[in-house]
């Protein structure tokens, strides 16, 4: 081999394989270029055949036994990927594949990735029925919504984990963290956020959504290739994202996201977020349908959150959220207290006794958390060593947790 060739590919960077032959193939790997030098340099790391070494684990049926064709334990893979295709199989596994681990199969582990391979098309279908796509989409942050701020910085924290993870060889990290941004703080999230702007009068405010659209999308294409090649590839041509294949396309890059507010811009959403969650949580303590319109008021002082209230309608599925500061609610109402204010679900005939036993419920997991955060509080040993901003944080959690549970003791006392 000449001089050049064996350069260019001794040593290799990585070297993949099952950590049941460490002995017999890695160890004497290492050996046999210690001891005959093909690296051709008097420094060992140059003649290591290899820099790391990924080790896979075995797959095992649920049982914990290895699979073989003599137990008959093992499925076909043609016949998983007939019926829950490749890309569904191949995310499935990797989502589930920690480094050096056995994982214990599980085909509902492989319908998830088909799943997501669904979701992943029905959102592409969804951008593609608001008119074409731009490949180099022009991102306005001057007509950007506090939802559009969110999902653009999650995606900037997407970008950085997953640089970390493949640097750790994380691969089931990875997958992990491409499938909750897009599953919900795209689809779940702003998706659902966006369409107030989607289906609004505002035609430029219409248009920076379905950029944000685009640029999220081109993006996340690019990051999830690797793991789902066919329907990456696929949805990168349908879209029209770009003229040549994704696997040529360079990696995405971070927005840069120039807004002075964006500290504040992002604690409102996450209370935003959290009220419609309490809110959905309310509904389904009542049993109503997720399909019914119901009725909100969110009690608040001031109109900050005026111009978020359609949006926040269309997440609770409502037929209105109201804002009233001085509301009034009638006893056994259910009543969420978030950071927003106390929200109310409206409904006629209301519980007093079932409202009751969930706030009792809700004052105890209130409680705990505040136990907790206290009792670290009162550990000299963890105020003196741990950052100051940790402690700061704690101290605004035993802040909120007290205020938080004075209301919800409040609202225990007016059922009476």
């Amino acid at each position: 081999m000449d001089t050049g060739t064996r350069k260019k590919f001794y040593p290799t960077s990585v070297l993949v394989t099952a950590p049941d032959i460490i002995f017999f193939w890695v160890a004497r790997m290492i050996i046999a270029g210690l001891e005959f030098r093909p690296g051709k340099s008097e420094r060992d790391e140059d003649n290591i055949p290899f820099r790391d070494v990924y080790f896979t684990g075995l797959i095992r049926d649920k049982q914990g036994r290895k699979m073989s064709k003599s137990l008959g334990n093992s499925p076909d893979p043609l016949d998983l990927i007939d019926q829950y295709g490749a890309d569904g199989l191949r995310f499935g596994l990797m989502r589930i594949a920690p480094s050096g681990q056995d994982i214990r199969f599980d085909e509902k582990q492989i319908e998830e990735g088909r799943n997501f391979a669904t979701k992943l098309w029905n959102a592409a279908r969804f951008r593609q029925m608001h008119g074409p796509s731009a490949s180099d989409p022009k991102i306005d942050n001057q007509l950007l919504s506090i939802y559009a701020v969110e999902v653009l910085a999650r995606l900037n924290e997407t970008i950085d984990s997953l640089d970390a993870g493949y640097r750790e060889y994380q691969f089931n990290v990875v997958g992990q963290r491409l499938y909750d941004f897009f599953w919900s703080d795209y689809c779940d999230w702003f998706v659902e956020a966006a369409k107030t702007e989607i289906f609004g009068a505002h035609e430029s405010r219409r248009k920076s959504a379905l950029a944000v659209m685009d640029f999220v999308l081109s993006a996340f294409l690019r990051l999830l290739h690797p793991f789902m090649p066919h329907i990456t590839e696929e949805l990168w041509s349908l879209l029209g994202l770009g003229k040549d294949s994704i696997q040529f396309a360079a990696p995405p890059e971070k927005v840069a996201l120039e807004d002075a507010d964006l500290a504040k811009k992002r604690e409102l959403i996450s209370a935003i977020y959290e009220a419609v969650q309490a809110g959905r949580n309310l509904r389904a303590e009542a049993k109503i349908p997720s399909s019914k319109k119901t009725r909100f008021v969110l009690r608040t002082p001031g109109e900050t959150i005026a111009p978020e209230v359609p949006t926040i309608a269309r997440l609770l599925n409502a037929e209105e959220v109201n804002l009233m500061p001085d509301y009034k609610a009638q006893p056994g109402i259910p009543v969420a207290m978030t950071a927003l204010g106390e929200l109310y679900l409206v409904i006629v005939g209301a519980d007093k006794e079932a409202e009751g036993d969930r706030l009792n419920k809700e004052i105890a997991k209130v409680e705990g958390e505040l136990r907790t955060v206290e009792s670290k509080l009162e550990n000299k040993s963890f105020v003196d060593r741990a950052p100051a901003a940790v402690v700061e944080e704690h101290r605004r959690r035993q802040k909120d947790f007290s205020a938080q549970l004075a209301k919800l003791k409040q609202a225990r006392q007016g059922l009476s």
